[in-house]
């Protein structure tokens, strides 16, 4: 069963393979959540977790917005990170938006974006009241844009304008949430 799990100090040893897996295999498209989680990695999860909570907290240095990191799961095997910001400033509004994510390598072409972005949508309904989220990725990443477009065909949406920040071409689409 695919499901999101917020990260607690006892999940730690389960997802640290799968943190080393991205390790290995860093892309310019990796998401600062997981680049978080891999700088904690070697250091305390607790220091992790604090931080977490500072992300979640409505005070944020100027320019940040507070935020959401997820985990998703396959039953008991750890798939990816999903970052969750919780509302747009002017920055995100054209790059960034509310959701990235990053799948583990050897879990990837396999239908976990899609599953767990569904419920990502659901989670932003009900936490963050949004009816609607935004998201961007590089027109390079192909696989990254053609989930979010699967995903915004099939529950609604409709997509942003392409777009050039700081020399990368980027790509949108606005993602309807469900009601609930």
């Amino acid at each position: 069963m695919i499901r999101l799990v917020e990260p607690s100090v006892s999940c730690f040893e389960q997802i640290k393979p799968g943190l080393m897996e991205i390790k290995r295999n860093q892309t310019p498209y990796d998401i600062h959540a997981v680049e978080r989680l891999l700088e904690y990695m070697d250091k305390d999860f607790e220091g992790y977790m604090d931080y977490l909570e500072r992300c979640r907290s409505p005070k944020q240095p100027e320019g940040r917005v507070p935020s959401t990191t997820l985990l998703l799961y396959d039953d008991n095997r750890f798939i990816g990170v999903y970052g969750i910001r919780h509302y747009l400033n002017e920055h995100l509004k054209v790059q960034g938006g509310h959701i990235a994510y990053q799948i583990i390598p050897s879990e990837r072409q396999k239908g976990y974006v899609k599953a767990g972005l569904k419920l990502v949508l659901g989670w932003c309904r009900k936490n963050l009241n949004l009816t609607e989220v935004l998201l961007f990725c590089n027109a390079k990443n192909i696989a990254s844009d053609r989930a979010m477009t699967s995903v915004m065909e099939e529950v609604g949406g409709r997509r942003e304008p392409d777009h050039i920040v700081d020399g990368v071409l980027e790509r949108g689409v606005w993602i309807k949430t469900p009601d609930l």
